[in-house]
């Protein structure tokens, strides 16, 4: 880790958790742990280091003095405390995410009030997030972003089986430990498929217009198959190094994944796996009831890995797996190859809550064909049709002669 630049934290620019920070050595200790004399308390909670800032307010490293370990600390803005529909919203992620007990899930420890400003005491991961990593190293290492959005899907299966709907996933919101445990965190417009609440109005749309998707964009009511799209969205970004689109406003990029099927050119996923090509085309697919569920997604990558590696484990043996950056070609498969098992568990069971009948899922090709390719087919036949009748013509005139 870095040492901290706090003029790096602006509240009007969302900043990486866990991409800066670390603790300030001074002979207080508590379990072995330095403890800054004037560090600021929250509760039982000893603020050490500033780690991030958003929208909603900061998140800081702290030690739990009660429970003798590191913690991450969200407190919210003091010019948002004011506002009770902000503050109710903030609250509302704490009640969330404390429903959801699972190893792929950032733990919520604890909430609570001082000053009149709320906080959440959460797990801390001692990684990093997957925004920072896309930052500093670009593209991430094929096999371990597969295995990392394996991890995502099974904590996404285990909210949406509580009824939970995440509905802002994307890189930011991922975190990475050095063990290569890989979490969702960040709940915070997060809410039950059955909820209506005053704090979001029903088609209200809200999230990260680059991994947003297109019902959500367009305002629809959203359920767990939205936050599938994100997370293809996702990992196209993690693996590519890029968005599928961009653009000058939230809405020029909204309307693009409105209108526009997202792209899988063989140039920037030809190092994959072709299963793994069907199955983000699956989980990309704008019409929701063609999409997987996360369970789908976990058990595809799961019977993937076995083909291409031999061993299911989606767990990284550490961060540095995602920076390994090798080629993925040797694992490439044909779609002739794979086995009844590997497209059984794409294929999309049912969801745990009631939905909508979900369609069997059609498996296009990964790697659409440019209609350039078609016009350079029809130019080189005419040619060859041209090049035929002008030897005939030669051949007629020579035997006249």
């Amino acid at each position: 880790m870095t040492e901290p630049d706090h003029e790096a934290f602006r509240t009007v620019e969302e900043k990486t958790l866990l991409e800066i920070g670390s603790d300030s050595q001074v002979p207080h200790k508590s379990g072995g742990v330095d403890i800054p004399p004037d560090a600021k308390r929250l509760g039982q909670v000893a603020l050490l280091a500033e780690l991030g800032a958003g929208g909603m307010g900061k998140v800081y490293k702290g030690h739990h003095l009660g429970l003798d370990k590191p913690v991450a600390v969200k407190v919210m803005g003091s010019q948002l405390a004011g506002d009770s529909m902000a503050k109710a919203r903030f609250l509302r992620e704490a009640r969330t995410a404390a429903k959801l007990d699972h190893a792929n899930i950032v733990r919520m420890l604890d909430v609570n009030e001082q000053g009149g400003v709320p906080y959440i005491v959460m797990e801390y991961i001692e990684g990093t997030d997957l925004s920072a990593l896309l930052k500093k190293h670009g593209a991430l290492d094929a096999m371990a972003t597969l295995r990392a959005i394996a991890q995502v899907a099974d904590g996404l299966a285990h909210a949406h089986a509580e009824g939970i709907v995440h509905r802002d996933i994307k890189p930011h919101n991922i975190f990475a430990a050095k063990d290569g445990r890989v979490k969702l965190g960040d709940f915070g417009l997060a809410r039950a498929v059955e909820q209506t609440t005053e704090l979001t109005m029903p088609g209200a749309a809200i999230g990260t217009a680059y991994y947003m998707s297109p019902e959500q964009a367009q305002g629809k009511d959203v359920d767990q198959r939205s936050d599938i799209y994100s997370l293809g969205v996702t990992a196209w970004h993690l693996l590519t190094g890029a968005t599928p689109y961009t653009g000058t406003t939230p809405v020029s990029i909204a309307v693009q994944h409105v209108n526009n099927d997202v792209p899988y050119e063989r140039e920037k996923f030809g190092h994959l796996p072709d299963a793994a090509v069907y199955l983000l085309i699956s989980m990309t697919w704008r019409d929701p009831a063609r999409r997987p569920t996360a369970r789908a997604v976990h058990d595809g990558i799961v019977q993937l890995l076995i083909q291409t590696t031999g061993s299911g484990s989606v767990r990284l043996n550490s961060l540095d797996d995602l920076l390994k950056r090798g080629s993925a070609s040797q694992y490439v498969l044909q779609p002739n190859t794979l086995t009844p098992g590997a497209m059984a568990a794409i294929a999309v069971p049912p969801m745990h809550t009631a939905l909508p009948p979900v369609m069997p899922m059609q498996y296009p090709q990964p790697y659409p064909q440019k209609s350039s390719n078609n016009l350079l087919w029809i130019a080189l036949a005419i040619l060859i049709v041209l090049a035929l009748a002008f030897a005939g013509c030669v051949a007629a005139y020579s035997a006249a002669s």
